[in-house]
């Protein structure tokens, strides 16, 4: 890490097997915080400064941070070995906080009834499979940032804890810092690959990989071939 404004996190996408469906647990975020307030989010939160000094690797620090952050935040346990490495997320540039996180997928241990809250900066939990999450946020009840929403997509293509894992495993972690920009379709993040990423101008002609915030909840354009980098959504 070079940028000392940058802080290290890790997030879970925590995953159950039920007769619905693969379900993943969502937590939403005090509306009073100053970060990502109301939102829901995935269990996580920035490494100490500890772990990090204990750990041989920042990956390991994450992974060791991830098992306290779960059952910190929701009373749940995670094995660490079982921890599935799978993208990097980085605040942008200009942003107060910033979060250099590691995102991570894994099994919940334990049943809905045991997840524990504690009503100061986690208000509320929800079990939901990511069709449920997708079409909630769309009908404007689920606010979800771009790394969960987009985290969700690609979780719904698979249809059990095992499947996500194993095939998660082998696919490329990918690793993105937005540019934040507005047009006049609305607010816009640019991702690597998108042609007005470098320069910050999102009516460049040529390939486009964003978000737009919209009423409608964020809608991720990837225009395909011609992006240097793949979809974020597909497995």
């Amino acid at each position: 890490m070079t940028d000392p404004q940058l802080r290290l996190a890790a997030t879970v996408v925590l995953l159950r097997d039920t007769e619905q469906g693969l379900e993943t647990l969502l937590l939403r975020r005090n509306a009073k915080l100053a970060f990502a307030a109301g939102a829901w989010v995935f269990p996580g939160g920035a490494i100490d400064k500890p772990e990090i000094e204990a750990a041989e690797t920042e990956l390991q620090a994450a992974r060791v941070a991830a098992v306290r952050e779960v059952q910190e935040e929701c009373g749940l346990n995670v094995a660490e070995e079982e921890l599935v490495h799978f993208c990097n997320w980085t605040t942008p540039e200009g942003e107060s906080r910033r979060f250099a996180t590691w995102f991570f997928v894994a099994e919940a241990q334990r049943t809905s009834a045991d997840v524990v809250i504690d009503d100061g900066e986690i208000h509320e939990f929800q079990w939901l499979t990511p069709q449920q999450a997708l079409d909630r946020h769309y009908a404007g009840e689920l606010n979800m940032m771009p790394p969960t929403y987009l985290s969700m997509r690609l979780i719904a293509h698979y249809q059990t804890v095992a499947e996500a894992c194993e095939r998660l495993k082998t696919r490329k972690p990918y690793e993105v810092t937005p540019v934040i920009c507005q047009s006049d379709e609305g607010i816009l993040c640019l991702y690597p690959g998108d042609a007005g990423y470098n320069i910050i101008d999102p009516e460049l002609p040529g390939p486009r990989h964003r978000t737009l915030f919209t009423k409608q909840g964020t809608q991720y354009i990837h225009s395909g071939p011609d992006v240097s980098e793949p979809a974020m959504d597909l497995p």
